[in-house]
């Protein structure tokens, strides 16, 4: 005997809602009988800092001088939601970066605690760990610095 469960697209669509204004990349929801999981697609992060490819070969070669050459690119990444910050999961005692650690676009930096919920901070450019600017077990908001790659 099969039991009939009954999902309204109503909820589904504002469940959806909250997971793109939240920057949520998946939810699971658990009802007896059923398990719902709804993922987000996240588009790929462009650097902000970068110049434009045409922009760096458009100027002159006298423009490289000593100085340009050492200036380093830093992306600062922020928190999405207010939370408690977490360099390091809450079951392992070594934190997932520290400075001078290379990461990869879409790698985990850290975490954000909210409630039991432990939602991933993620790179959104390849470089290196500069610097953590939140202490681990801080209370963020939503825009608050957590670290800078360069």
């Amino acid at each position: 005997m099969t039991q009939k469960i009954e999902v309204e697209i109503g909820e589904l669509r504002q469940i959806t809602t909250w997971l793109a204004a939240g920057n949520v990349e998946f939810v699971e929801i658990s009802r007896p009988g059923t398990t719902i999981r709804l993922t987000m697609e996240q588009e790929p992060c462009a650097a902000v800092d970068a110049p434009p490819l045409a922009a760096q070969s458009a100027r002159p070669a006298a423009a490289f001088d000593a100085t340009t050459r050492v200036q380093k690119r830093t992306t600062t990444v922020t928190a999405r939601s207010v939370g408690v910050f977490l360099a390091a999961h809450p079951a392992r005692s070594t934190p997932l970066v520290e400075p001078g650690t290379p990461v990869a676009q879409g790698e985990v930096v850290g975490l954000l605690q909210i409630a039991q919920l432990c939602v991933p901070v993620v790179a959104p450019v390849d470089g290196t760990v500069s610097q953590l600017l939140a202490v681990h077990g801080a209370t963020v908001g939503y825009g608050t610095p957590l670290l800078e790659l360069e």
